[in-house]
């Protein structure tokens, strides 16, 4: 065995060079993924090198695992093993901006706010290019994230209400199978093709189908105005109330979601310091023309107000920029002061977000603990993040039972429960993709014929496949 284990080290030197391959107790505890160690870390430095180390695991039936910045390296189920960890923050080249065209082509690990900079820093060459460009999504963890981890977690975010989700950006995917191949899917210019649209297959595979290496997307000029109308609420009915009446018109936010006073003093604490705060808040992202982001936020202020607001504020400038920010980056910071955080995700029929939401309300309020709860209003989506105290055994155990009720009220319904971040002695306790679903015989096909040997990502992605 040892000499198995010191073969297949001098082999990945000599595709990476040695000094991109790390064996050492705090690196490896570092890219542990749920406490589960692997025995090396790898970075491969371009698609080639990639290629030939998942080539290298395949004849060596090696688990492996793609880790961008580590940012959704929370989500998923405990891998049931792990031999390597590939890290792609190596593949960090801009390959392609195409302003005039509004596409972009990258590897994998470019961060993605290094890339929105870049696209609003533009060459003075037309109209379009002086304004700037961006990608249409608002990822959580926007600051560390890669490009690669956000389109392979489908991360979206609140502006999703009015941009989509990352599956309607993905031109095209160049991504390493697991024989080591490289295949390219879509780009620029996509012809129709049959059988499965891969590019759309590995957009939230949670790096389960291969590892994605390179891919194009499709770009958005900036908006002329943006702004953040925030109002509070005594109460949910209140708020709800007023979500209702913006969605009843023709008015085009860019995000609505409601928040729980938690949330919005967290992320707002200069703001909410402001504002009387009642139970709940909302924020409406305001963007476009100017005459029309003008004309929504004054139609939403009187809204507001007839609503039952008891106090409204108006972002502009960089402190909308600001609070969106604080959004994003709402779990990473609060994971450094609760590291012991549980993060669930539910996703229900937006018609039922008034009950799912008093009903979580009520469930969590009886057990005491403090959270912040966001739901994307028009998108049937919340989530809950548990503040935990390290150590606190019966947290968890009152933070199971609340899982399991808000989850069986979920699927009820139609919808379902993700436990997006959890120590790993609560993942094994509830089921962490949440009950089965009716598409589960074609998910495990499709793994089956693309995974044969299950090495990629064993026992993280749903139903442990």
């Amino acid at each position: 065995m040892a000499n198995s284990t010191t073969h297949r080290l001098e082999s990945l030197k000599g595709i990476v060079g040695p000094e991109y391959i790390k064996t050492d107790p705090e690196t490896l505890s570092t890219y542990a993924v749920d406490s589960v160690m692997p025995w090396a870390v790898v970075f491969p430095g371009d698609p080639g090198q990639l290629s030939e180390v998942v080539r290298l695991a395949c004849e060596e039936k090696l688990a492996l695992v793609p880790w961008g910045s580590g940012s959704k390296m929370a989500m998923g189920a405990l891998p049931s093993c792990l031999d390597l960890v590939i890290c792609t923050r190596r593949l960090n080249r801009i390959l392609d901006m195409d302003k005039a065209n509004l596409t972009l082509t990258v590897q994998a690990g470019v961060r993605f706010k290094e890339i929105q900079s870049s696209l609003v820093l533009q060459e003075k060459r037309n109209d379009r290019e002086r304004k700037g460009c961006f990608i249409p999504i608002s990822p959580p963890c926007r600051h560390s994230a890669t490009l690669g981890g956000i389109i392979a977690a489908n991360s979206s975010g609140p502006t999703r209400l009015l941009y989509g989700l990352p599956r309607d950006i993905v031109l095209g995917v160049h991504y390493v199978g697991p024989n080591g191949e490289i295949i390219r899917m879509g780009g620029k210019t996509v012809k129709n093709v049959s059988g499965y649209d891969m590019c759309k297959l590995m957009i939230g595979s949670h790096g389960s189908l291969g590892i994605l290496c390179e891919m194009t997307l499709r770009l958005l000029p900036l908006p002329e105005s943006a702004g953040t109308f925030l109002s509070v609420f005594a109460g949910l009915s209140e708020a709800s109330r007023f979500v209702d009446r913006v969605f009843e018109t023709s008015l085009l936010p860019a995000a609505v979601e409601i928040l729980n006073s938690m949330a919005f003093e967290l992320m707002a604490p200069d703001v909410a310091a402001g504002l009387r705060t009642g139970r709940f808040a909302v924020a409406a992202a305001l963007e476009g023309f100017q005459e029309a982001v003008d004309r929504m936020e004054s139609e939403i202020r009187e809204m507001a107000l007839e609503s039952g607001a008891e106090k409204d504020s108006y972002l502009q400038d960089h402190q909308h920029h600001d609070f969106w920010n604080h959004y994003s980056n709402l779990v990473p910071g609060l994971s450094e002061c609760y590291p012991d955080l549980v993060s669930l995700k539910l996703n229900y029929p937006i018609s039922t977000y008034i009950e799912v939401i008093e009903l979580a309300d009520s469930l969590i309020s009886d057990t005491q603990l403090d959270y912040a709860l966001l739901a994307h209003a028009g998108s049937g989506i919340a989530q809950i993040h548990f503040l935990v105290d390290q150590g606190d055994t019966k947290a968890t155990d009152r933070i199971a039972l609340v899982a399991e009720r808000l989850l069986d009220r979920c699927k009820r319904i139609g919808g379902n429960l993700v436990i997006e971040r959890a120590k790993p002695e609560l993942k094994q306790r509830l089921p962490v993709w949440g009950l089965p679903r009716e598409d589960m015989i074609l998910i495990r096909r499709i793994k089956k014929e693309m995974d044969p040997l299950g090495l990629f990502c064993p026992g993280r992605f749903i139903r442990g496949i």
